[in-house]
């Protein structure tokens, strides 16, 4: 067996040991409890012979198994050497009827507590998907699904985001084994595929379930808000929205349309039905270098301010690719539907000459520029090339 197959294979066997009962009160100074829900809370303290305060999480006897509980701190500890990946320590115990284990404090704690209404800048957001990228692909390379991916299992080191971390392990489990629903995660970020499964019935875990999670956590902090409410087409007018756009390539729904083309083709890759054919979440690595926002709007609370010469500058970039699009004689009949089909999702007539239809968008693109509080109508062009 090679080495890194040896690596893999550890990772994937969890060990148990007899946990020691230990005076929680006696070992560590508990300052505050930092969150509790339905199966576990979660505790700031500092342990008294070291002085090093930490964060313990107290897993509650009674709801959950010994199995599971070694489980989330067996993926929590051997996943620790990742930067982007909340560090646990090799201290694990039984305390107050709970099973409890060690891990690093966040100081500015969860990226639900972070973002605020309006989303946060173009440049934050990429900083938190390089790094939430970066930690899901060191998970899926050992073939581990995070399985709840959300703004609350995000935690923030640095105001400035440039430090987050991955946190709560306690629903990873291995691509290919059968899982049942997760009944504590918010549904705006479940996919379609685990939408669709029958209550308690069983189904396969994968990978791209994260992909889906991430796409979502990327659009909330852009935004502020999810593009959905249910990833169910007859159920929610939002996602029906998109889908409908996804097999036309038409009317942009309203709430992407302040992207640019290059993020909008990122969303239709991510949020792609069929879970098989969704990226990896490193493709968002290709992106990273490109403009994300139509206009670059000031997200203060009080300014509404837009650098209009960044604006001019994408409007006239998007009507660059329709010159050439135009111009490329090997693709000529293929562009001009693409062309027809632009033009018509703005209600601009189609029976005309191309150079007439170029002439006419430049002088309605200075229009735009004009008035950039009409800045989503431009995010739709160049789409259909993507």
């Amino acid at each position: 067996m090679k080495l890194h197959e040896k690596k893999e294979s550890a990772i994937h066997k969890v060990q148990e040991v007899p946990l020691d009962e230990v005076n929680l009160t006696k070992e560590y100074d508990v300052e505050k409890t930092l969150g509790e829900g339905s199966f576990a809370k979660v505790l700031l303290a500092t342990h008294k012979k070291t002085q090093t305060k930490v964060v313990l999480k107290a897993v509650h006897q009674e709801l959950t198994s010994e199995k599971d509980f070694f489980r989330e701190f067996h993926f929590s500890y051997h996943l620790s050497p990742h930067p982007n990946i909340l560090s646990s320590y090799a201290v694990a115990f039984k305390a107050e009827n709970c099973y409890v284990f060690a891990q690093e404090f966040a100081p500015f704690g969860d990226l639900a507590g972070n973002v605020r209404a309006g989303g946060l800048s173009e440049d934050v957001c990429k900083k938190i998907a390089s790094q939430l990228a970066s930690a899901l692909d060191f998970m899926h390379s050992k073939q581990l699904a995070h399985r709840d991916v959300k703004l609350e299992n995000i935690l923030v080191f640095a105001q400035d985001m440039s430090k987050i971390k991955l946190c709560d392990f306690g629903c990873t489990k291995r691509e290919g084994s059968l899982v049942s629903k997760i009944t504590c995660t918010w549904v705006q970020f479940l996919p379609p595929e685990i939408h669709e499964v029958i209550k308690n019935e069983r189904y396969t875990c994968k990978k791209s379930a994260d992909c889906w999670q991430f796409g979502i956590v990327l659009f909330v902090c852009l935004t502020g808000n999810p593009p959905w409410q249910s990833a169910v087409p007859i159920q929610d007018p939002d996602y029906s929205a998109f889908q409908r756009w996804l097999k036309t390539r038409l009317n942009v729904p309203p709430n992407f349309r302040r992207f640019t083309p290059r993020l909008l083709r990122f969303f239709r890759r991510i949020f792609e039905h069929k879970p098989d054919k969704r990226p990896q979440v490193t493709e968002i690595n290709k992106y990273l270098k490109d403009n994300w926002f139509v206009n670059k709007i000031s997200h203060s609370a009080t300014s509404t301010s837009v650098d209009v010469s960044e604006s001019f500058l994408k409007k006239a970039e998007s009507l660059m690719y329709l010159d050439t699009m135009i111009d490329d004689r090997h693709n000529i009949d293929e562009n001009k539907n693409k062309l027809r089909k632009l033009l018509s999702s703005y209600g601009l007539e189609t029976t005309v000459d191309q150079k007439v239809v170029t002439k006419r968008i430049w002088e309605w693109v200075m229009q735009c520029d004009s008035n950039v509080g009409e800045s989503g109508l431009i995010s739709g062009f160049g789409t259909d090339s993507m």
